[in-house]
């Protein structure tokens, strides 16, 4: 009984790739890191990949632009940057994952595909323009969109995250198993 207490106390090889803390970023003369935020989501990967695609994980989206003292459009943006920052740390395991893959014409277009975290956020701007603008004036337009810039970043973030958990979970070699931290322990 001792030795499966212990081994369930044990962190799990397939979930011991961890981004580290998160940055802390600058925004409007305030400077903030979103450690509510990554906290929860944090809880969420210890569920495995399937913990960041549940109403848990999606309630920790706003976490720490909720706990923020300044105006909120700037704490959405602040809150936005660590979702960016997730992003980039998942666009290095797939860049890991590409540089695993044989040569081929199929790998440079997956390098390609990679090679800017920011691509995976490109329409979020203006699909939030589009949907807050199809309300009419408001008062809170500002504060609207920067919600929902913040929101959808954090959605692709989550899938993004899910999906490169999920690959660490195969039987894999090289750079990106490193990345998901296996052979490490």
């Amino acid at each position: 009984m001792k030795a499966l207490a212990l081994f369930l106390m044990l962190p799990c090889a397939t979930f011991a790739q961890t981004f580290g803390a998160p940055p802390v970023v600058e925004a409007a003369g305030v400077t903030a890191q979103a450690t509510e935020t990554d906290a929860c989501i944090n809880d969420q990967v210890t569920k495995g990949p399937g913990g960041l695609v549940t109403r848990a994980a999606r309630s920790c989206i706003g976490r720490s632009a909720r706990a923020c003292a300044a105006a909120p459009a700037v704490c959405y943006a602040l809150e936005q940057s660590y979702w960016d920052w997730r992003i980039a740390q998942n666009y290095a395991g797939l860049q890991a994952w590409v540089a695993d893959r044989p040569d081929g014409e199929s790998s440079d277009t997956l390098r390609a595909s990679v090679a800017n975290p920011a691509a995976a956020t490109a329409n979020v701007a203006l699909e939030c323009a589009l949907r807050i603008g199809q309300s009419g004036d408001s008062e809170t337009a500002e504060q609207d969109t920067a919600r929902c810039e913040m929101r959808e970043t954090a959605l692709i973030a989550l899938e993004l995250e899910f999906t490169v958990r999920q690959a660490c979970e195969g039987d894999i070699a090289g750079a990106f198993a490193a990345f998901c931290g296996k052979g490490t322990e």
